[in-house]
């Protein structure tokens, strides 16, 4: 599975590490191109790319793409106009930027005319999740989150986190 994360502050790269240790393979783009380096020098990520158009093309070679969107709330929107002319039918996003539920689901909605799946995934864990793992609260389409389900299982503490 390969997936291109867009926000690789802290808990980017933590999400990012977390995927990869379970065998996910993950491209990433941070607007400061330096620091997106850095992640991959560091080895938080296995590649990154230096647009978008970029991280579009080198994460759909294969087939449809997973593209997760680690960005604040009001950012949600204009990163998701930046993918719209790169991303086609199959394609599927997920939104771990806790956006309104009312804003998610317009999304999906809009999104759905393109054949592109839209996955509300509000996330919370900063950079402890590295550690402890994500709480996640997935909403989406039945087949897009069975798609992206080795995603959340490896970024969710896991039942035996909890003492």
């Amino acid at each position: 599975m390969k997936v291109g994360l867009i926000g690789l502050g802290r808990m980017g790269e933590g999400m990012s590490r977390r995927m990869m240790k379970e065998d996910i393979e993950v491209w990433g783009y941070r607007r400061n191109y330096e620091k997106a380096q850095e992640a991959y020098e560091n080895g938080y990520v296995d590649g990154v790319c230096i647009d978008i158009p970029t991280l579009c093309y080198t994460v759909k070679q294969n087939g449809p793409g997973i593209f997760m969107m680690v960005v604040p709330a009001e950012n949600v929107e204009s990163t998701i106009n930046d993918l719209l002319p790169y991303i086609s039918e199959g394609d599927i996003i997920i939104d771990h930027g806790n956006s309104n539920f009312k804003d998610s689901r317009r999304r999906a909605e809009n999104l759905s005319k393109l054949g592109i799946q839209y996955i509300d995934c509000g996330t919370s864990g900063g950079v402890y999740g590295l550690d402890r793992g994500y709480c996640l609260m997935v909403g989406g389409n039945s087949r897009a989150v069975s798609v992206c389900s080795p995603i959340f299982r490896a970024l969710a503490p896991g039942l035996n986190a909890a003492p």
